[in-house]
């Protein structure tokens, strides 16, 4: 997949392409985009198609050196491969009948503007069309133009082809010749902005094709938006054609500027960035298996239900081997921690080390072995608590890890990054008697380890059902049902957007707090099962359900996650260097953008301002604060109605974040290249309590206070990403485009169940596992059922 079939070079510095790509060629529409990635250490790179063959199965890009990822891409050859494609991306173009449209393609921006052209001139349309370029070289496809156009000009700067004069004097002698209705442009921004000025004048409206800075491309990150009309929107879901006399083209022009400097050194150091393996700091595997654990008991092979069974033999004995005083006489473990001075320079070493054997064994003694668990009921996804624990007591570790794997396809994830003081440990019995739950989450990141390092036991592969069930989605909602599914016989197949599996687990939690090895090993283990993983799918645009329902799918799960971010929608915020959390942390942990030898872009800033007061927020300010910066959390509540994690919370503060609490921003000042370098605040106070049983906040009229600053990361939460609910014909939607499930985890489609943040709207790691394992239980019924 993603062959170059073809490289025909058009001039100096601009090239086009044949890519292998079927199923973007078959779903692809005029003014669709796809994202490329050239190879493993290349930035997500978005270019318009120009064509494509459903029969040889390609597409056809045209690109000019610009960057450096284009000019790796320039320097393919036939033959090689491109590391990633997917789309289609963006809206395609509205096509009707306006009656008589102008088309006008500036440089490389003739590309796009071809299969416009043969669209518009296939719904009945008068085309005319005017090709622009500095010289006769930047001229491209006039041939392809022609043959759709009943009459081009050509316009070049130097007057070496065609009439000398810039795109707007060939689009306003077709004006002055006959009644135009609409004026297609497209081209480079500053081109488009000229055309809109021009048919401003004559009231033709005028639709443009806009290329902006973007990570995913699917809506994720919020780095492609732009005031459009007067509101915010995001060009690779609303865009990328507007209407451009509504298009705020000052700022654009500074949005497009914001990593100039830093692509300008990449420029510079451009052969180091060619061929070179990706990075990925300290090895983080070997440096687990030096935790002083020594080798545990070797036990018979026991079925699960004797590794759960309460009145076993062995689990009497433990219960009587201490007394409850004994037990709680224990003190809890702690977790081994690397030092606050040594973690903030060391951006890939996860802070929480682990415990030994040892200190888990010690730890396992406190639990009381309840015959009615509460710890049990306050898990999402109903691990048997008590009987791993106690596995781990008697130093079967392998034992305790299968009765994890039972119930919860990601342990050693869940062990490192779900609430446990909110769930399992809040129902500990320990709480009631005044003393400190058992470490639950830290027996179970312990088990989970331990397993991996020593090689995980499992019971083999299912027997098939026969049956095919698809999961949109690699994120913890996703993996959760794959596993379960795959454990029931079915055929699973996920597929993923992005070019890594593990969605949020991958792009969102750093690896100070979730190192990218440990959920690489989870994945693998549901590989072993028989579960089969495609990334740059995009389902809704690369295929569809009901394509898939063709190829014999019988049950879908949808787990695309919470991936729009959310903005405050203040003056100002539209910024050079104001990000979503969503994009900072995935430029810094998907894209590895902090590693100078990799392509994707990033400005580091020093003085750094992070809004929001979960767990994101202490995620970003944490990463800020490894890359050299000044950091400050600026929160609207006090530090009490904090949703982060207390660990978290103390992690940062010992890192040296600062926190200002009971401030919100109300207004970004940007200085004259249009970067912010301000901050107004107001202040607030506490009011009564809101639905979330935390104080609201209010603002204490008049009382402001202004910071400066030169980069502010925004994470106030996310909103359920519409591109896949909405790309499924009669599926029922819930509030701010979340699916509406009943108690089933089942959508108003009967074959369609959905879970985790498309579903709940923002949600943690295990409560989307526990909607995964719900829907999969009762799709499992419902398609078992059914035959």
């Amino acid at each position: 997949m993603n062959k170059i079939i073809q490289k025909q070079q058009f001039s100096e510095k601009v090239f086009k392409f044949e890519i292998e790509a079927p199923l973007i060629a078959k779903s692809r529409k005029a003014g669709n985009f796809v994202i490329i990635r050239v190879d493993k250490n290349s930035e997500r790179m978005p270019l318009t198609i120009a064509d494509a063959d459903t029969h040889r199965g390609t597409i056809t890009l045209v690109v000019q050196e610009v960057g450096l990822s284009s000019r790796k891409l320039c320097r393919l050859s036939e033959g090689d491969y491109v590391e990633d494609v997917v789309g289609p991306l963006g809206s395609p173009t509205h096509i009707q009948n306006f009656g008589t449209v102008v088309c006008a393609g500036g440089g490389v921006g003739t590309a796009p503007l071809l299969p416009i052209i043969k669209a518009l001139k296939k719904a009945g349309n008068r085309i005319l069309s005017v090709i622009a370029g500095r010289n006769k070289d930047l001229i491209i496809l006039e041939d392809e133009v022609r043959e759709y156009s009943d009459e081009v000009i050509i316009m070049t700067d130097d007057g070496s082809y065609g009439e000398k004069g810039v795109v707007t004097i060939g689009i306003e002698k077709f004006i002055n010749q006959e009644h135009i209705d609409k004026v297609v442009a497209i081209g480079p921004p500053i081109m488009m902005k000229f055309c809109c000025l021009l048919t401003g004048k004559y009231n033709i409206p005028t639709d443009v094709s806009l290329n902006t800075i973007m990570v995913d491309g699917t809506g994720m990150c919020g780095a492609c938006r732009l005031t459009i009309g007067g509101k915010t929107k995001f060009v690779c879901i609303d865009g990328p054609e507007f209407d451009g006399a509504l298009v705020d083209w000052d700022e654009m022009f500074k949005r497009m500027g914001t990593f100039k400097a830093a692509e300008r050194e990449e420029i510079e150091h451009f052969e180091e960035h060619l061929c070179r393996p990706a990075t990925h700091g300290c090895n983080c595997a070997d440096k687990a298996q030096t935790n002083g654990d020594g080798a545990p008991a070797v036990f018979p092979a026991e079925t699960l239900e004797q590794l759960k069974d309460r009145e076993a033999e062995w689990r009497k004995e433990l219960r009587k081997s201490m007394k409850p005083k004994e037990r709680m006489a224990i003190e809890r473990v702690e977790m081994p921690e690397l030092s606050p001075e040594y973690r903030i320079a060391h951006r890939k070493e996860e802070v929480n080390q682990g415990i030994t054997l040892e200190m888990a064994q010690r730890e396992a003694h406190r639990c009381l072995d309840c015959a009615k668990p509460s710890c049990t009921e306050g898990c999402p996804v109903s691990i048997d608590i008590p009987s791993f624990i106690k596995n781990i007591e008697r130093g079967n570790i392998q034992g305790a890890a299968r009765v994890l794997k039972n119930t919860s396809s990601l342990p050693a994830v869940c062990g490192r990054v779900c609430p446990q003081e909110k769930q399992c440990e809040s129902r500990c019995i320990h709480l009631k008697m005044n003393e400190p739950a058992v470490a639950i989450g830290y027996l179970e990141r312990f088990a989970a380890d331990y397993a991996q390092r020593c090689g995980e036991q499992n019971d083999g592969r299912p027997e098939s059902n026969g049956m095919k069930v698809a999961v949109v989605g690699s994120g913890p909602s996703g993996l959760s049902f794959a596993g379960d599914m795959a454990k029931r016989g079915y055929e699973v197949h996920v597929f993923e957007a992005l070019h890594e599996i593990g969605g949020v687990l991958k792009y969102g939690i750093p690896e100070f707090r979730l190192p990218n090895h440990i959920v690489d090993v989870e994945i693998e283990n549901l590989r072993k099962l028989g579960v089969e993983f495609t990334t740059d799918c995009i389902i809704g645009k690369t295929i569809t359900i009901e394509q898939l329902k063709e190829e014999g799918f019988k049950g879908f799960f949808v787990g695309s996650g919470a991936g729009l971010p959310n903005f405050m929608n203040i003056p100002g915020e539209n910024a050079i260097n104001i990000m979503s959390s969503n994009e900072y942390l995935t430029r810094v942990n998907l894209m590895d953008a902090a590693d100078p030898k990799t392509d994707t872009p990033m400005n580091f800033g020093k003085k750094v301002l992070v809004i929001g007061g979960g767990n994101t927020a202490m995620d970003s300010c944490r990463t800020a604060k490894r890359l050299g910066a000044d950091v400050t959390i600026v929160y609207r509540r006090s530090e009490a109605e904090m949703p982060a994690r207390l660990e978290e919370v103390r992690h940062a503060k010992e890192e040296g974040i600062n926190f200002l609490n009971l401030h919100n921003p109300i207004e970004y000042i940007a200085d004259k290249n249009g970067a912010v370098c301000k901050a107004v605040l107001q202040v607030m106070e506490l009011g009564e309590p809101d639905a979330s049983g935390r104080r609201s906040p209010k603002p204490i009229e008049g009382k402001t206070l202004t910071v400066e600053t030169d980069q502010v990361i925004v994470a106030v939460g996310v909103s359920p990403n519409p591109l896949v609910p909405k790309s499924i014909e009669g599926l029922e939607l819930g509030r701010k485009d979340t699916i509406a499930v009943d108690d089933c985890m089942q959508s108003s489609r009967k074959e369609i169940f959905a879970g985790g943040d498309i579903v709940r709207g923002g949600a943690t790691v295990i409560l989307a596992m526990g909607d995964g394992r719900r829907a999969a239980e009762n799709m499992d019924k419902a398609l078992k059922g059914s035959k």
